[in-house]
């Protein structure tokens, strides 16, 4: 089995970059899934007749669909089908395919020889066209001939409508392996081989008649290895400590006099676990924000008639160090576990929680290092519990109020292994409907960041949809493309040779351009373009459609004046400069625009602006000259 070199960097699908329209983009595959389906490791799947079935699809129809829910180890199981068909002298090459996509579309599809595709369309945004099964299909025969194959990952609940139904010969089922043999092949990749006799005591029976599916099997191989000792706790941890949660949720001195009521018991018991760690008195006011999302009274009279505010942080168990709260340290991970209980036990108030949850990390009265505890929680339970939409909550809801917050956290998510896929995606796709401007300075910020440096083709592609809808001028996208010019320069100039090459150039490439000409950086990267004739056209073309422009004529003027100042003082090279506008200025319908410096400037004979203007007359005279020849 063949792995990539370098995990984070963009895989250059036949070293070229995409900045437009609809692209499958081909990424590594993290090395640690590789080694997960290697042949000393990997567990097939417990239904073994529909295992051999996909065995069988891949080999003689080159695609298989494996339909199941996320958390059964359907990536795995893709992965295990892919590496199969290659040799140990002709490994396939396997690589993750990230659709940027305004439609599913099968025919635009990689299918180089000897290639292995993994295509996850568990959480496809866009309704596929009622060819699109077939296109797989004969995408699998068609790539088959070159020893090219493609695995599709898909949830029972996303799997359906036309298409699902052409795929219906090549879709399989896919189910977990048994869960005791996938812990303790997990528990001898952690070199915890002696711990792996744990797993044959009759403590661990139940959990095998139940057979938890892989998410589950790994979950318990890792509360193991990082136990103590083995006694109860790593049953009860790996049970979610469901009795001390129902405990916290329903004491025993409920109702009493001067105990606070149930409802608010439980807000703080929640709210302490999304704020675990954080100042007690962000832990209250999150479990009163909670009471009022539940329009549970709290006004002042409620509130002085309540437990005191000591009781309550009693009541549910928490314990205070200093001014912060925490629930019980000796119990590990019992914050995250107490979050996954209200989501799993609640499920049809997850909108209202969600909502409540980043809202507390959006309010202005939690700290701003209380707001990361909460952030860094929820990004966790959408991992765990495969819930995407606490992504799109953060996005809209943290970005109006905490930017910086907000950035940092979908940063965070967009290069992680588990959550990285649909971050990724939805930069994507929030920039291709009418997104608010705090949007568009979220994803301008995020493509500016970390991402930039370690997949600078996915942020310039999600840099342009967000361009799209940036003003001129945008400050974000002026330090964007700043950062971009000096960490990234040959990236960057191969985005403006895509957008800017086109006639006309599209408003992004513009954007851009605009944004790079306002500083100091981004000015001195755009001047070194012009030492080619494509660059220079490119440089011309751009400045006259944006003095062309009503919606970017104003800001284009206010920059161009900027730049003749510092010519002027020396700060920018005056001659090129003078060679350059004069060029932007010669034709007719853009010379008018030297006009407004007559009006303002009364040495403008002398002025850097007088200097272009002769020079436009002088090339002017020059090519009438030489076409009256």
């Amino acid at each position: 089995m063949q792995t990539v070199a370098a995990y984070g960097i963009g895989y250059q699908a036949e070293a070229q970059h995409f900045y437009g329209g609809d692209f499958v983009r081909q990424q590594p595959v993290h090395p640690d899934d590789l080694a997960a389906c290697g042949e000393n490791r990997f567990v097939e799947p417990r239904e073994t007749d529909a295992w051999e079935h996909a065995q069988a699809l891949v080999r003689d129809r080159g695609v298989v669909v494996l339909c199941a829910p996320p958390g059964t180890g359907r990536r795995t199981a893709g992965l295990r089908l892919l590496a199969n068909m290659g040799s140990p002298a002709l490994p396939l090459t396997i690589v993750d395919l990230e659709p940027e996509w305004s439609k599913p579309d099968a025919k635009i599809l990689p299918a180089a020889a000897s290639h292995g595709y993994l295509l996850d369309l568990s959480d496809m945004q866009l309704e596929p066209g009622p060819r699109f099964g077939q296109g797989l299909i004969n995408h699998g025969s068609d790539g088959k001939k070159n020893g090219c194959y493609l695995v599709v990952l898909t949830t029972p609940d996303a799997w359906h409508g036309v298409w699902a139904e052409q795929t219906r010969l090549i879709t399989v089922k896919h189910s977990s392996p048994n869960a005791k043999p996938l812990a303790r092949q997990e528990l001898f990749q952690l070199r915890a081989e002696q711990r792996a006799t744990w797993l044959d005591q009759e403590t661990y029976k139940e959990i095998w008649l139940s057979n938890p599916p892989a998410q589950e099997a790994r979950r318990l191989a890792r509360i193991v290895y990082e136990a103590k000792e083995n006694d109860s706790s790593i049953i009860d941890e790996f049970r979610g400590w469901s009795t001390h949660i129902n405990s916290l949720l329903t004491p025993a001195k409920q109702g009493q006099p001067g105990e606070p009521e149930l409802v608010s018991t439980r807000a703080t018991v929640w709210a302490g676990a999304l704020l675990h760690g954080g100042r007690k008195q962000s832990v209250l006011h999150a479990a009163d924000l909670l009471l009022e999302k539940l329009e549970f009274t709290r006004k002042p009279l409620n509130v002085l008639a309540d437990a005191t505010s000591s009781h309550r942080l009693k009541a549910a168990t928490l314990t205070p160090h200093g001014d912060r709260a925490f629930h019980a340290q000796d119990k590990h991970d019992l914050a995250p576990a107490i979050l996954r209980n209200l989501w799993e036990e609640f499920p049809t108030q997850r909108n209202l929680l969600r909502s409540w949850a980043v809202s507390v990390v959006a309010h202005q009265a939690i700290p701003d290092d209380d707001a990361r505890l909460a952030v860094d929680a929820l990004l966790e339970l959408s991992r765990e519990l495969h819930d995407n939409s606490i992504i799109d909550s953060i996005a809209k809801e943290v970005s109006e109020r905490r930017m910086s917050l907000a950035v940092k956290a979908l940063t965070k998510a967009a290069l992680d292994p588990v959550l990285g896929k649909y971050v990724r995606e939805r930069l994507y796709r929030w920039m291709l409907g009418k997104p608010s401007p705090a949007m568009v300075d979220l994803v301008t910020q995020i493509c500016g960041g970390e991402l930039a440096d370690r997949q600078p083709s996915i942020a310039m592609t999600r840099l342009a949809r967000a361009a799209v809808h940036a003003p001129y001028p945008s400050r974000p996208m002026v330090d964007t493309f700043r950062r971009l010019a000096q960490i990234n320069p040959t990236e960057v100039t191969k985005a403006l040779e895509t957008w800017l090459t086109e006639e006309p150039a599209k408003k992004h490439g513009l954007v851009a351009f605009l944004s790079l000409a306002a500083s100091d950086e981004g000015t001195q990267f755009l001047l070194s373009t012009t030492d080619t004739p494509e660059g220079r056209g490119r440089f011309v073309r751009a400045w006259q459609q944006l003095l062309q422009a009503d919606e970017s004529q104003s800001a284009a003027d206010d920059q161009l004046d900027m730049w003749g100042t510092k010519a002027e003082n020396q700060e920018l090279p005056s001659e090129l400069l003078i060679d350059l506008m004069s060029e932007v200025y010669e034709p007719k319908i853009h010379r008018s625009g030297l006009q407004r410096f007559f009006a303002r400037d009364t040495d403008f004979q002398d002025s850097f602006w007088g200097a272009v203007y002769r020079q436009v007359i002088i090339r002017t005279h020059e090519r009438e000259k030489a076409s009256g020849e």
